[in-house]
């Protein structure tokens, strides 16, 4: 994208997110027509030439939270209640839409409610493939007995909604830290694992 074009127009109440890649945007643009649970909504979507080069555009309802991370006493009960909910909405034969990008920055806590954002990502998978992703994050934040209170009630608060199944759960979480382990090396250089990372991660293996 040309450098004098941003890719988030952010108003007082909406925001405007920019593509040059149709097929990220249409990959978006899917989830925003499903309208799942905690997700903003849909305004206006197309595409507009702006200094000589072809844009596609998404436009929704501007979330005034912040990353749910850095709101300390966040509830991890009710966000598992709505990744579970936004799992719901589209699971089929053991599938549903998945976030797959799902870092802290991708998910808004907005007084007491969650929303997910920056679909580019998603994809049908396994249920699996998101909730351990999203927990990596907490087992590079949280020393140990922190981490398991939290990811426990995670667990305990989503599994009212969707059972996880064992085996599709080694599986994504093997899959998970591969994924996750290759985006920190590209993207924080700096990044070093936390004390209680191994232990958290081998926690995680053995819960389901």
């Amino acid at each position: 994208m040309n450098q004098d074009i941003p890719a988030l127009i952010t108003y007082p109440n909406v925001v405007s997110k920019l593509f040059t890649d149709k097929e990220l945007f249409d990959r978006e643009l899917q989830v925003y027509h499903l309208a799942p649970p905690h997700v903003p909504d849909l305004l206006s979507a197309g595409d507009a030439e702006v200094m000589d080069q072809k844009l596609y555009y998404i436009t929704t309802k501007r979330i005034k939270g912040q990353a749910y991370l850095d709101q300390p006493n966040f509830s991890t009960t009710d966000l598992g209640a709505a990744l579970a909910a936004f799992h719901a909405f589209t699971l089929e034969a053991d599938k549903c839409l998945c976030h797959i990008d799902n870092q802290p920055q991708n998910i808004l806590l907005a007084g007491s409610k969650y929303y997910f954002i920056d679909f580019s990502d998603s994809r049908r998978d396994f249920p699996e493939v998101d909730v351990t992703h999203l927990l990596l994050f907490w087992a590079e934040e949280y020393p140990f007995m922190d981490f398991i209170a939290r990811a426990g009630s995670l667990l305990n608060s989503y599994q009212q909604n969707i059972t996880l199944e064992r085996e599709r759960w080694s599986r994504a979480l093997e899959q998970s830290i591969t994924r996750f382990d290759e985006r920190r090396a590209k993207y924080n250089k700096g990044f070093r694992r936390s004390e209680d990372s191994s232990r958290n991660r081998n926690w995680l293996s053995a819960v389901i």
